[in-house]
């Protein structure tokens, strides 16, 4: 009986966590390499600020909360490349926020 039990709180606790994953959203990048500085700001809903590079060849940075599940606080950076002021590649950063205490 007691084995029972433990196997059904188990259960209960994968299919608690799989639903707040599935809930938080598991979203793939909406990034597509081409796009311009004012699609890729419209898209992420956030500023880009600049980093560095020659013009012709800049680096970006968007920076903001993360949508991982859980509750540890996660901030992410996404650094961007643009060449001739289009999109050629990008690498996402997750970090972890101080706690308040």
């Amino acid at each position: 009986m007691l084995r029972r039990m433990r196997r059904l709180i188990l259960i209960a606790c994968i299919l608690i966590v799989s639903a707040g994953a599935a809930r938080a959203g598991s979203r793939n990048d909406p990034l597509v390499f081409g796009m311009t500085k004012d699609e890729v700001e419209s898209v992420l809903q956030s500023p880009l600020i600049y980093l560095k590079g020659p013009p012709g060849s800049e680096r970006y940075m968007v920076q903001g909360r993360s949508t991982v599940p859980g509750i540890y606080p996660v901030d992410t950076r996404i650094v961007l490349q643009f060449r001739r002021g289009h999109l050629t590649g990008w690498r996402r950063d997750w970090q972890m926020r101080p706690f308040w205490f």
